[in-house]
């Protein structure tokens, strides 16, 4: 969740972050995908908070693909490619059973894809604020309802932060949030040392993603 504020009205504001994907991966027969990792990383939470604000979002985005190659490597001689990738994108990120009930049936890998996606941080931004992914997320709409429940996860935690210090290691935003998410106080401690609260901010979404994709390939060698 990429952090940033508008001092001057004293808002704290999040950005979604996009992380990029090997989609050729979800191909059969293509270019050689990334090499799966094991279910053993040295990406932790804990990990990307201590990287420098620079660093921290390229090692995120190298396990995701790592994620990717583990969902598709297992699948490339399966004749249904399409179905067995779906499959095991669920296993990957269905901690709670909300991506199981509203992705299973999309039409395609694609649809699929964009279900899991968008939803495995929409669901994660909703129970952080004690909102119900069944009712409070439209998956008909995975993408913009991403958004929609990171901007609740915001207006919450501008609300709590209302008048508290905001900054470099005494930060209400991200002691709040890593709090809200789960994260460590470890996490909570190193990403509060960045100078800015956009960085700040980055520094949760990306410590946030390293854990989910941490689970995923843990999942994925089960």
């Amino acid at each position: 969740m990429t952090g940033i504020a508008a001092m001057s009205s004293n808002v704290i504001r999040f950005v979604p972050s996009i992380l990029a994907l090997v989609l050729a991966a979800c191909q059969p027969n293509s270019a050689p995908a990334p090499e799966a990792a094991s279910a053993e990383t040295s990406v932790t939470p804990e990990h990307v908070a201590s990287l420098p604000a620079e660093q921290s979002r390229s090692v995120v985005n190298q396990l995701a693909n790592e994620v990717v190659a583990a969902e598709t490597s297992a699948c490339q001689e399966n004749p249904d490619f399409g179905a067995c990738v779906s499959v095991r994108m669920l296993k990957a990120f269905d901690r709670y059973g909300f991506l199981a009930s509203h992705c299973r049936e999309q039409t395609d890998l694609k649809a699929v894809r964009n279900c899991v996606q968008f939803g495995r941080a929409g669901i994660d931004w909703l129970l952080a604020i004690d909102r119900n992914p069944d009712i409070d997320f439209d998956w008909s709409k995975p993408e913009q309802s991403q958004d929609l429940a990171l901007k609740k996860l915001n207006d919450t935690l501008t609300e709590r932060c209302k008048g508290k210090p905001e900054q470099p290691g005494n930060s209400c935003f991200t002691s709040l949030s890593a709090r809200l998410l789960g994260l460590s106080d470890v996490v909570a401690a190193r990403c509060g040392l960045r100078a800015e609260l956009e960085q700040r901010g980055a520094c949760i979404i990306d410590a946030h993603n390293a854990g989910m994709y941490g689970a995923a390939l843990a999942s994925l060698s089960r």
